[in-house]
This record gives C-alpha cells, sequence and structure tokens, in this order.
C-alpha cells in the first residue's frame, strides 16, 4: 500500500501544478515556451479562448489531483482512479504527438512531455498490477 500511496500523492501534486500552470496569469510564458515563433495574437480574443481552454484542461487535472490526494488515504478504496490517471496519460500523450507533429510545439518540450507521461503510465500499471494481485 506504500507504493501505492506514493504514487496516489505524486500524481495528486503533479495534476495540481499543472493546474495552477494552465491558469491564464501563467500561461502567456508557457505558450511562448511550447511554441516559439507561432504568432500567438496576445491582444486578440483567440489568445482568451487558447487560454480559456487550457484553463480547463488544467482544471480537470486538478479535480483528478485532488481525487488522488484523497485517495491516498487508502489507496485500495480508490484504485479506480488509477485506470484514469493511465487514460489521462494516453490522451495527453496523442495530443502532444500531434502538437509536436502538426502545431509547431517545440521538439525538445513535446519529447519531454512524453516522457513523463510514459512514466506516468508505466507506474501507474505497476502500482494497479500490484493492488490488484495482493487483493
Amino acid at each position: 500500500m506504500t507504493k501505492a500511496r506514493l504514487f496516489f500523492i505524486a500524481i495528486g501534486v503533479f495534476y495540481i501544478i499543472n493546474l495552477i500552470g494552465t491558469l491564464p496569469f501563467s500561461t502567456l510564458g508557457l505558450f511562448g515556451t511550447m511554441y516559439p515563433g507561432v504568432e500567438l495574437h496576445v491582444d486578440e480574443p483567440i489568445f482568451t479562448l487558447l487560454q480559456d481552454a487550457w484553463a480547463i484542461v488544467g482544471l480537470q487535472l486538478g479535480a483528478i489531483g485532488a481525487v488522488a490526494l484523497w485517495g491516498a488515504r487508502d489507496p485500495g478504496r480508490y484504485e479506480a482512479v488509477i485506470p484514469v490517471v493511465i487514460a489521462t496519460e494516453v490522451v495527453d500523450g496523442l495530443w502532444d504527438f500531434y502538437s509536436i507533429v502538426w502545431s509547431h510545439e517545440a521538439l525538445w518540450f513535446g519529447l519531454v512531455t512524453l516522457a513523463i507521461h510514459l512514466i506516468w503510465i508505466g507506474w501507474g500499471f505497476r502500482v494497479w498490477r500490484t493492488l490488484r494481485r495482493n487483493r
């Protein structure tokens, strides 16, 4: 249970940090790093739409993170959060692949995020398998 508890705490904190990083006050610098050389149209409504969309992604991650932190108290009971995390990481990984290939995301940034997704997916599967085996 200790390894599962650590996973829940780690993913919970990571997702809460992602929430903060996707809020409008912090996205301008992030977008400039993610999409170097792309005109972001910062003073136009389209940029506000982009910020709002990222904030929704962050809120979803933050919600999963909050549930994971709550679930750290009793990882066996909250085991179902793990496949939610795995599915989220798979979808986000696919999105990052798309962003690298077709949306001008900086290659180094995309590769780092893909590696992070793979780490969470692998760790999630290991913890999930261990919890299921120990039932």
